[in-house]
């Protein structure tokens, strides 16, 4: 898997808590994976021989499922505005539940804690609750549970946007009453839009579940600050700083796991009985076993010491042609994008970057040969066949092309040709100059790019070469996760790899996604001119000024007016923050001999939680097949 900058939203400074989420950029610890640990209860194998089954249909079996976090299990957490060594998602998305699933793939919203919702106008949406979900203590999941979250996610939000109140989607939230809840939004938004960004909400940390118990004295307690703004610099420190609660304390969710125990290298989750659920979960236990490398996910899996994993297939040809039979991959409308990150330069002090001109990234773009890293590829990457566009290439494929009315292959520019006849008409246009087969800037110096922690990265490389075979001076300096961070956050660098989820048209364009966190780490202006009409870089008809997160705004507002999706597609095209150049599925596997993953397609293929949302859902399951 390409490693993904767009899941690992942990920015350099203390406002970054609200983008923070992933497993992206997770240090693995040293260690090796152990045994199954002192379990007490049935083979503990999930391939025993169906002699542990009870008198009520459950088998008393655990369902181990690679850990793709492999952090310490004892160190982890439940609090999502914490990412430090985070258990929000990993195995929080078990322990907890909300208020409904949204696949990006398909672009719906399928009830869960929430049984029904509407739109009554264009800013508001009002949801209906369950009354059947309980915390794991019992107590009846009530609708300021969900608000209190809400709330706090929203405070956060606005002082990571330094005071700006729009710095979330949500105005306000109320808890009508025990089962009722009402989103206010700042902007009209369609329902779809209105969802997925409030009680279906599906990315990072807080996409996971409901981990704030409204009558919890340190949650309350910190809602409290953060609301009435009493002392809320020093709770906003706290709570993006502080492991509570932590998951060896018996913490209280209201999923349909609950923690039994945590050991080195596994954590084991057992049925909640109470769970409204239940009922469709015919086994007793739920892990996560850690290893202490990711790499090891084939291993497991083809020596059955894993049942599943969530993701990472398919593989190399020769590591699927190992594999067990049995093995079904799930989450095939999953897929993830290797791009290059230009530093476009906007507002950065202290980095001159050539990249800063429009003319100058495409030129770059023009140059990669992209046939040269198609012979490096091992069946587990593909050629980004397409020109950049921000849609997700299964889904240009299955379309033909066609995308809101655009034929992306015609119509779009399309780089990676090694034109390198083009490249030099643009940088002639910039200023550039060619000597004695080597490339000058304006100024009369060596144009030198400088690539940061691409080493491992095949495109990477056939660029840099593609560049010093042009006359282009190429540097390449590697960092450690931490200063890679902040030197990405501050414009420190000219090309960066990039790994990003590619998931569903709509999702592509979150709006925490392109204006806030690729703007944070491409530079790109929010403001541009872009020549118009679509899909004439010449621009017969002129230019067009769009401000890209006002753009987004106005599609959600109006998700059938392809105008706003075309124009913004023509932006990524012309402007290239970042260069789509290989795509991979990224799909997750079960070995099917004694485990059935039962879930609507939608759920099956298009959500990334899909082992952890099967048991949540109504008639859904895993399934224990003696």
């Amino acid at each position: 898997m390409p490693r993904s900058t767009n899941r690992h939203r942990v920015k350099s400074t203390r406002r970054s808590f609200i983008a923070a989420g992933g497993v992206g950029g997770v240090t693995l610890l040293a260690g090796c994976f152990g045994d199954d640990g002192d379990d007490d209860g049935g083979n503990g194998d999930g391939n025993g021989d169906g002699g542990n089954g009870t008198d009520d249909g459950v088998h008393d079996e655990r369902f181990r499922v690679f850990d793709p976090v492999g952090t310490n299990p004892a160190n982890r957490h439940f609090n999502p505005w914490n990412p430090s060594e985070s258990g929000a998602w990993h195995p929080g998305a078990a322990v907890f539940d909300k208020l409904a699933i949204f696949s990006p793939a398909s672009n719906e919203a399928y009830p869960l804690i929430a049984e029904s919702w509407e739109m009554t106008d264009d800013t508001t949406l009002e949801a209906e609750l369950s009354d059947e979900w309980t915390w794991h203590n019992g107590d009846t999941f009530v609708a300021e549970d969900w608000t209190m979250q809400a709330e706090i996610e929203m405070a956060l939000a606005e002082e990571a946007a330094e005071g700006d109140e729009s710095g979330h989607v949500m105005e306000s939230v109320e808890a009508v009453d025990d089962q009722f809840v009402r989103v206010n939004l700042r902007n009209p938004l369609s329902e779809t839009f209105a969802i997925q960004n409030s009680i279906g909400i599906f990315h990072d940390l807080i996409g996971r579940g409901v981990f704030t118990k409204h009558d919890d004295d340190q949650w309350s307690e910190w809602h409290e600050a953060l609301v009435s703004g009493d002392d809320s610099e020093t709770a906003i420190e706290e709570i993006t700083s502080t492991p509570y609660p932590s998951i060896t304390d018996d913490p209280i969710g209201n999923g349909p796991f609950q923690v039994a125990d945590v050991g080195d290298n596994e954590i084991i989750l057992e049925k909640y009985e109470d769970h409204p659920n239940a009922d469709s979960i015919n086994h007793t236990e739920f892990s996560l076993q850690v290893y202490s490398d990711q790499d090891q996910v084939f291993q497991a899996l083809n020596s059955g010491q894993i049942d599943a994993a969530h993701s990472q297939f398919p593989m190399e040809d020769d590591q699927m042609n190992q594999l067990p039979d049995t093995v079904e991959l799930f989450r095939e409308g999953r897929s993830a994008n290797n791009l290059f990150t230009f530093n476009c330069g906007y507002e950065v002090e202290g980095w001159d970057t050539p990249f800063e001109n429009q003319n100058v990234r495409k030129a770059v773009a023009h140059i990669y040969d992209r046939q040269q890293a198609e012979q490096l590829l091992q069946g587990e990457k593909v050629l980004f066949e397409y020109p950049p566009c921000r849609v997700p290439h299964a889904v240009l494929e299955q379309e033909g092309g066609q995308i809101s009315g655009i034929d992306i292959g015609e119509e779009f520019t399309l780089y990676g040709e090694n034109d390198t006849d083009r490249a030099t008409e643009l940088l002639e246009e910039e200023g550039y100059t060619l000597e004695d087969g080597e490339w000058y800037d304006p100024d009369g110096d060596r144009f030198e790019v400088m690539f940061m922690n691409g080493e491992q990265d095949q495109h990477i490389q056939v660029l840099s070469q593609n560049l010093q075979d042009f006359g282009i001076e190429t540097v390449q300096e590697t960092f450690d996760d931490a200063t890679f961070d902040e030197r990405r956050m501050a414009g420190e660098f000219d090309i960066m790899p990039d790994g990003s989820s590619a998931n569903g048209i709509f999702a592509m364009w979150a709006l925490d996604l392109v204006p806030d966190w690729i703007q944070s780490i491409s530079h790109f202006d929010p403001e541009v001119e872009i020549p118009m009409p679509v899909g004439d870089p010449d621009g017969s008809s002129g230019t067009k000024t769009i401000n890209v997160e006002e753009h987004i705004n106005s599609w959600m507002q109006n998700e059938d007016d392809e105008e706003y999706h075309q124009e913004l597609m023509w932006w990524w095209n012309q402007h290239l923050p970042e260069f789509e150049v290989l795509w991979q599925p990224d799909a997750g596997a079960i070995d099917t001999a004694n485990w059935e993953l039962d879930v609507r397609e939608e759920i099956y293929n298009g959500v990334d939680d899909a082992l952890y949302v099967a048991p949540k859902m109504e008639g859904s399951g895993i399934r224990y097949q003696p």
